[in-house]
């Protein structure tokens, strides 16, 4: 009784929500190694000509990129510790760019701005698709429910699949080649199904704390670990911070850190003294493995240092959803198998499919 329940609610949530499920997995996979993709096929834009002479100061820099763009509001900028990698520079931005501004990388040792980054609008797109299906909140919140539904089609498809994993647990990851037609389909159907199961729950975790505040915040609690606060937007007014503290602010950081860090990235404060670097040691897991320090460039008293390295797990796996995400949470090997859990999506919605109308025809022929 309690089997036949499950199996059609795994089949009606299967049809109803399979073909979304098919696109937000094939969409997600696109996404895993855009981070990638984009290095390789914008080299000359990351990667600069090293020349003899050593690169220019913050403050030249940034004088020499103000000439070429006399109206902008520099909001930060990106360095590296590596010699060929460019300088991004953030500016205030309008319109759908007024959050994060608009950034171009430039050549540390001439100032000269690089060319765009290609395939950067693509990947917008590709994103947009994965989360909202192009439709806005409404698109949202249809993707979060196909997420949940994808959370009972998981343990709704281990109820119907138990006895034969009870019975034994190894042949039940095992593929039947042998076996032709709708058996087949089946064995494809769940024996790849038991091998994606903890891919797909990290999934489901990770995009629902994005979905809802209800389970970001509901997580946050749990662990104990303090939910970040998103950046307020900087207004336009304020006092104008000058070159030469923000070369000196850049230069004091180098020195705490001992220049021990691959990229650091400064957001200019509106006014004072105190300036706040987020950075990425030399070898560090994923992007979001940063660290925060804090001080004033008149007295270099450090007010805060945060290390990723000191964090407790719980603290390191709250503060890193989306590598989780994507797998870069575990290096390659876990982008990889994240990669190919996502590109398993579609066969679900498909086999799932035919073996319906498979089902369908036989009940109609008998």
């Amino acid at each position: 009784m309690y089997k036949n329940i499950w199996f059609k609610l795994h089949l009606i949530l299967g049809l109803s929500a399979g073909f979304i499920l098919l696109i937000v997995g094939f969409t997600g996979s696109m996404l895993s190694f855009e981070k990638e993709i984009l290095s390789a096929i914008n080299q000359d834009t990351y990667k600069v000509t090293v020349f003899d002479q050593a690169k220019l100061s913050t403050k030249e820099l940034l004088e020499k990129f103000q000439e070429q763009k006399p109206q902008s509001k520099i909001n930060g900028i990106t360095i590296s510790s590596f010699e060929d990698d460019s300088v991004s520079i953030n500016i205030a931005g309008e319109g759908q760019n007024a959050r994060k501004g608009v950034t171009y990388y430039v050549n540390p040792y001439t100032a000269e701005i690089l060319p765009e980054l290609k395939g950067v609008s693509f990947f917008k797109n590709v994103e947009n698709i994965h989360r909202r299906l192009l439709l806005d909140d409404f698109g949202k919140q249809v993707v979060a429910l196909c997420v949940v539904s994808l959370l009972v089609l998981i343990f709704s498809g281990i109820y119907i699949y138990f006895p034969r994993i009870k019975k034994s647990f190894s042949q039940s990851l095992k593929l039947n080649f042998q076996s032709k037609g709708r058996f087949f389909l089946a064995n494809l159907h769940s024996a790849i199904g038991m091998w994606v199961i903890p891919f797909y729950l990290v999934f489901c975790l990770t995009g629902l704390y994005w979905s809802y505040d209800f389970v970001s915040n509901g997580l946050h609690t749990i662990t104990g670990v303090e939910k970040p606060k998103k950046p307020q937007r900087e207004g336009s007014q304020g006092e104008k911070i000058s070159f030469d503290d923000i070369s000196l602010a850049v230069d004091t950081f180098k020195n705490l850190v001992e220049n021990k860090y691959s990229s650091a990235t400064l957001r200019f404060p509106q006014k004072g003294s105190v300036y706040s670097f987020d950075y990425l040691a030399v070898d560090v897991p994923h992007e979001r493995a940063k660290n925060k320090i804090e001080f004033d460039i008149k007295t270099n008293q450090v007010s805060k240092h945060e290390k990723y390295e000191d964090k407790t797990l719980t603290q390191k796996l709250m503060g890193s959803i989306l590598p989780l995400h994507t797998g870069e949470y575990f290096g390659v090997v876990g982008q990889t198998l994240m990669f190919l859990a996502s590109l398993m999506m579609p066969l679900f919605a498909i086999t799932g499919l035919m073996l319906y109308v498979k089902r369908t025809k036989k009940k109609k022929s008998a």
